[in-house]
C-alpha cells in the first residue's frame, strides 16, 4: 500500500492587502519625513544669524554677536531635531531616498560644528580684544590666559576638521535633488576650508608663542623703525631703536636711541658676520647692518651689530617702516607727538619723512622718532584689535616693511612659513628684484620714481633671454634752503644710488649699461642670485637708466605640449612703489591661453603682457601658452 503526502495548501496574497501594507509603509515614512520639511528653513536662519553675529563683531558689537550666535544655536538645534531622530534612521535607508536624506545630515552635522565654533569664538573674543581683555593689559601678556586661547584654539580646528570631512561625503548628485545639496556643500565649504586653513598655518606658531613671550625665561627684542626716506637694499635705513624685555608676559621697554644717540653705531667695528652675506666685508658701521635685501639675512646681522654695541644676546628683531606705522593708525587710531600735533595713517609719512625742510634741526626731527619707537609698541601690544592689528602687519609683511627674525631656528621657520621674515621669494624660474640703496647720506629716496621693465623671450626647453631696464628718476622739489645745496643730509635734492638687480637663481649676466654705455662689472654671488650694484648719480630732477641683459636657465617648464613661464616678483619698501612692465614671447607656433592671471593681458598670440604702476606686494604668477 502506497502512502502519500498530502500538500500543504498555499496561502494567496491578496493584491489589495499588499497595496494596503505598502500604503501604510508610505503612510509612516510620509509622517517621518514630516520633520525634514523645516530643515531647509532652519538651515538657512541659522545661516542669516551666522552672518548676522559677524557683522556684528566686525562693528565692534560683541553682545550683539552673541545672542546671534545663541539664535544660530536654536535654529541648528531644531535642524538637528528634525534630521537626526528616527524619522532620519528609517529614512537613510530607503532606496533612492536615502542618499539625500544621509546628505542632508551630513550637511546639518556640519552647521552644528559651525555654530559650536562660533559660540567658542564669541566666548574668547572679549578675552583677547577691547578695553575688557584679559589677554593683554598695559602691554602685559597674560600667559595662563593666553594658553587657554590657545587650547580653545585647538578645539576650534578639530571642529572645523570634522565639519570638512562632513562635507567632503555629500554627494555631487542624488536622485530627486540633483546637484542643490551639493551646492550647499560647496557654499559651506568655501566658508569652512578658508577658516582649517587659517587655522592650519598658524598652528605650529601656537606651540612656540608662550615661549616667545617669556614664559620660561626673560628674553630681550629689539625694534627698529625704518625710514624710506633713505633706502638700503633691504628697505628703509633703520634709524630709531627701542629694546624690549618680556618676562612671562611682562613688559620693559628700554631707552629709545636713534643713529646719533647710541654710542658705537655710526663707528665702523667687527661683528659675527653672517656666513656666506657678501654684503658684509671686514668692519662696517652698525648703521649698515641691514644692506642685505633678505631680512633673515639683515635681522640677522643687525642683531650681530647690537650685541656689539650693548654685549647682551638678543632673541629677536622686529622692524617696521614708517608707512607700515601709517597703516597701522588706520586700525589702532591717531597719535598725539610733540611739534608734530596729531599724526594719522593720511599724514604721518608726510609729517614725519616728507617735510625735513620745515624742521632745520636735526635734533628736532630725531627727538619726534625716538617719541614714536615706543608708542608703536604699545599700539602693537595695546589688544584694542588685534585681528585688525595682525592684518595690518601681514599686509606690511607682503609689501616687504615689515619683518621678524628670530634667534632660536625653530621660531624663525615658524614665522618664515607664516611670511614674515622679509626674505627673497623661492623660485627656481624667472625672478625680478630690484633694490636701491643711498650711497650719500640723503632724504632723497623719498621722491624716487623707479619702473622695472623686463622684455623676456622664452625658448621651447624653457630657457628665457630677458632684456631689463630700471628706469630711475629723482623727482625732487626745488631746494629751498638759503645755503647751496651741498648735495648730501636732510635738505639735499641730489641723490647718488648704488642700482642692484638680483638675477634668477642660476642666471647669468650678459651684458650691463647705464643709459646705453655699456659697463664693466663683477657680478657677486647673494646665495645663489648674481646681482650687480652701479652707483649712479642724479641731479635734481634727473632720469637714468640701467639695462641689463642675462639668460635665465628654466624660465619656463613643460606643461604636457605646452610651456608654462614662472615669475616672482619682490617689492622694495619705497615710499611710492615701483612700477612694472613684463613682456612675455613664447616660442613661434605657441599661443597663450586666455585665463591670465589678474594684470596680464594678451591679444591672442604668442605674447603676453603685465602691467602695474604700483607695486605693492610680492606677487608670483604663472603664464601658459600652447601649441
Amino acid at each position: 500500500m502506497s502512502s502519500s503526502r498530502r500538500a500543504t495548501p498555499r496561502r494567496l496574497v491578496r493584491p489589495a492587502t499588499v497595496v494596503g501594507g505598502l500604503f501604510l509603509l508610505l503612510v509612516v515614512l510620509a509622517l517621518l519625513a514630516i520633520p525634514f520639511l523645516s530643515a531647509p528653513g532652519h538651515a538657512e536662519d541659522a545661516r542669516t544669524e551666522l552672518t548676522a553675529a559677524k557683522d556684528a563683531l566686525d562693528a565692534g558689537d560683541t553682545d550683539e554677536a552673541v545672542a546671534a550666535v545663541e539664535r544660530a544655536r536654536e535654529e541648528t538645534d531644531d535642524l538637528q531635531g528634525s534630521v537626526q531622530g528616527i524619522g532620519g534612521d528609517v529614512w537613510s535607508w530607503v532606496p533612492v531616498a536615502g542618499g539625500p536624506v544621509r546628505d542632508v545630515r551630513r550637511l546639518g552635522n556640519a552647521l552644528d560644528e559651525l555654530v559650536a565654533v562660533a559660540e567658542t569664538g564669541v566666548r574668547i573674543l572679549p578675552q583677547v580684544r577691547g578695553e575688557e581683555s584679559t589677554l593683554v593689559n598695559d602691554g602685559n601678556v597674560d600667559i595662563e590666559v593666553l594658553e587657554s586661547v590657545i587650547d580653545d584654539l585647538r578645539e576650534v580646528s578639530t571642529r572645523l576638521a570634522d565639519a570638512q570631512a562632513e562635507l567632503a561625503d555629500v554627494a555631487d548628485s542624488r536622485p530627486v535633488v540633483g546637484g542643490r545639496l551639493a551646492e550647499a556643500r560647496d557654499q559651506a565649504q568655501g566658508e569652512v576650508d578658508p577658516l582649517a586653513d587659517g587655522l592650519e598655518s598658524i598652528d605650529p606658531l601656537l606651540d612656540h608663542l608662550p615661549k616667545i613671550l617669556g614664559r620660561d625665561a626673560s628674553r630681550q627684542y629689539l625694534v627698529a623703525l625704518l625710514n624710506p626716506a633713505e633706502m638700503l637694499f633691504s628697505g628703509g635705513t633703520p634709524q630709531t631703536f627701542v629694546t624690549v624685555d618680556l618676562d612671562r608676559g611682562r613688559l620693559s621697554m628700554g631707552e629709545t636711541v636713534d643713529l646719533s644717540t647710541a654710542p658705537g653705531a655710526a663707528q665702523p667695528r667687527y661683528w659675527r658676520k653672517v656666513s656666506g652675506n657678501p654684503l658684509h666685508r671686514g668692519k662696517m658701521k652698525p648703521a649698515l647692518a641691514t644692506m642685505a635685501p633678505d631680512w633673515r639675512v639683515s635681522g640677522n646681522e643687525l642683531a650681530n651689530a647690537w650685541r656689539s654695541l650693548r654685549g647682551r644676546r638678543l632673541a629677536g628683531v622686529v622692524v617696521i617702516d614708517v608707512v607700515a606705522i601709517s597703516r597701522l593708525l588706520d586700525v589702532s587710531g591717531p597719535l598725539e607727538v610733540p611739534t608734530l600735533g596729531t599724526l594719522t595713517g593720511d599724514n604721518l609719512v608726510e609729517k614725519l619723512i616728507g617735510s625735513y625742510d620745515d624742521y632745520p634741526e636735526p635734533a628736532q626731527r630725531k627727538a619726534v622718532n625716538r617719541a614714536l619707537a615706543p608708542v608703536f609698541v604699545d599700539r602693537l601690544l595695546s589688544g584694542n584689535d588685534p585681528v585688525g592689528t595682525g592684518r595690518s602687519l601681514g599686509q606690511a609683511a607682503d609689501e616687504r616693511r615689515f619683518a621678524l627674525f628670530f634667534r632660536s631656528p625653530e621660531e624663525q621657520a615658524v614665522f618664515d612659513d607664516l611670511g614674515l621674515t622679509g626674505r627673497l621669494s623661492d623660485t627656481e624660474h624667472d625672478y625680478i628684484g630690484v633694490f636701491t640703496q643711498n650711497k650719500v647720506p640723503s632724504k632723497s629716496d623719498y621722491w624716487q620714481r623707479r619702473t622695472v621693465s623686463t622684455d623676456v623671450v622664452v625658448r621651447k626647453d624653457g630657457s628665457a633671454r630677458v632684456r631689463m631696464e630700471v628706469e630711475v628718476h629723482n623727482d625732487s622739489p626745488p631746494y629751498v634752503q638759503p645755503v647751496p645745496d651741498p648735495g648730501q643730509g636732510y635738505f639735499t635734492r641730489w641723490n647718488t644710488l648704488s642700482i642692484a638687480p638680483f638675477l634668477p637663481t642660476g642666471a647669468t649676466f650678459d651684458s650691463v649699461a647705464v643709459d646705453g654705455e655699456p659697463l664693466q662689472t663683477s657680478p657677486r654671488n647673494f646665495f645663489g642670485r648674481y646681482f650687480i650694484r652701479p652707483e649712479i648719480e642724479f641731479a635734481p630732477q634727473a632720469r637714468h637708466t640701467l639695462a641689463v641683459t642675462y639668460d635665465v636657465p628654466a624660465a619656463a617648464v613643460r606643461d604636457g605640449d605646452g610651456l608654462a613661464y614662472r615669475l616672482a616678483i619682490d617689492p622694495q619698501g619705497m615710499v611710492d612703489p615701483q612700477g612694472v612692465r613684463v613682456r612675455v614671447s613664447f616660442p613661434r607656433g605657441y599661443a597663450v591661453d586666455d585665463e591670465l592671471p589678474d594684470g596680464w593681458s594678451t591679444r591672442g598670440g604668442r605674447v603676453a603682457t603685465y602691467t602695474t604702476d604700483a607695486l605693492e606686494t610680492i606677487e608670483s604668477f604663472e603664464i601658459l601658452a600652447h601649441p
